[in-house]
């Protein structure tokens, strides 16, 4: 008698947990409708988002196209990008490739750091290395951009 009332009890302790998982599934369904709902929704403002970071990823790569059609065309061919360039060259190539992107829409900052990228120069370096021109023009971007000199109180930067 024990055994048959252990195995209903057993039975009846199967269909109950038949039944929770089978109402789990049913409130599952209906989050799953509500969630294919909110992402319908959300769909615009999520392809807002890559549409503008599209646009930045065109925009650097454009820059980095004609930095490197400058750089074939210029009297650095011989230096390939990929090796370590001499430091005694950098402010000459700078040069050259600044001077060449001097009427194209990009901002000198990221003319800088497209040309520091395409030619393995670390930032600092290269920084240390161009005309005081040149770093008076990044200086006064970042400033235009990030208030940093107002920040430090500096008034004149040279």
């Amino acid at each position: 008698m024990k055994k048959q009332q252990k195995l209903i009890e057993d039975e009846k302790t199967d269909l109950d947990i038949n039944q929770e998982l089978a109402e789990k599934k049913n409130e599952k369904d209906t989050v799953d409708e509500e969630f294919e709902m909110d992402s319908s929704t959300d769909y615009r403002s999520l392809q807002s988002i890559v549409t503008y970071e599209d646009e930045d990823y065109i925009h650097s790569c454009n820059l980095n196209d004609k930095i490197d059609e400058i750089f074939q065309v210029s009297r650095w061919t011989i230096i390939s990008p990929s090796k370590k360039i001499p430091k005694d060259l950098i402010p000459l190539i700078f040069q050259d490739i600044l001077k060449e992107l001097e009427e194209t829409e990009f901002t000198m900052v990221e003319k800088f750091v497209a040309i520091c990228d395409y030619t393995a120069i670390n930032y600092q370096k290269a920084y240390e290395s161009i005309h005081m021109k040149y770093k008076e023009i990044i200086v006064q971007e970042m400033d235009q951009k990030y208030g940093i000199l107002s920040k430090k109180g500096i008034k004149k930067i040279f």
